[in-house]
C-alpha cells in the first residue's frame, strides 16, 4: 500500500510542476539576452532583472565568461496597470535605470499564432509585453512571458 500511495503522489507531483515557470518574463536576440526570473523558482519569490550584452567577439549565451547583471526588478520597473485578478499588463521602467529596459513602457499583449504539432500547424497563443513608449534602438521591443502549453 505504501508504494502505491508513493506511486501516486510521484504521478501527481510531476504534473503540479509541469506548468511550473521559473521566468516571468524573456528576451534574446544576438545583441542582448534578458529575463525576470522568480528568485525562489515556480512564480514565488521577488522578481529579479537579469541581463547581459552580447557581441559577434565576446562571449554568447552558454559561455561561462558571459557576466549576467542581476538588480531586483522593482528597483527598474514599476506596474502601472493590472488587471482583473491583480496581474500585471502595464509597467514603465526608470528613466534613470541602469538596464536595457530604461524608461520604456511595456504593455500585455496576446497575439494568436500557431505553433507545429506533429507536422501539423495548431492554433496557439503568443502571451508578450509590447514597448508601447520609451523604445529606444538598444530596447527590446518584445518581452515574451513563457507560457509552456505547447502541443497536448
Amino acid at each position: 500500500m505504501k508504494r502505491f500511495v508513493a506511486l501516486i503522489l510521484m504521478f501527481v507531483s510531476s504534473y503540479a510542476h509541469a506548468d511550473c515557470q521559473e521566468s516571468w518574463l524573456e528576451h534574446s536576440s544576438s545583441t542582448l539576452y534578458l529575463s525576470v526570473d522568480y528568485s525562489e523558482g515556480c512564480y514565488q519569490g521577488k522578481l529579479i532583472l537579469n541581463y547581459a550584452k552580447l557581441s559577434k567577439n565576446g562571449p554568447q549565451l552558454g559561455d561561462p565568461n558571459l557576466h549576467l547583471e542581476s538588480i531586483p526588478f522593482d528597483r527598474e520597473c514599476q506596474p502601472t496597470k493590472k488587471g482583473k485578478n491583480g496581474e500585471t499588463v502595464e509597467f514603465s521602467c526608470r528613466k534613470d535605470g541602469v538596464s536595457p529596459l530604461a524608461g520604456a513602457t511595456y504593455r500585455y499583449k496576446l497575439v494568436k499564432t500557431t505553433i507545429q504539432c506533429d507536422g501539423v500547424d495548431v492554433p496557439d497563443w503568443e502571451h508578450l509585453f509590447i514597448c508601447t513608449s520609451g523604445c529606444g534602438p538598444t530596447t527590446p521591443k518584445t518581452l515574451v512571458v513563457p507560457y509552456g502549453e505547447g502541443c497536448s
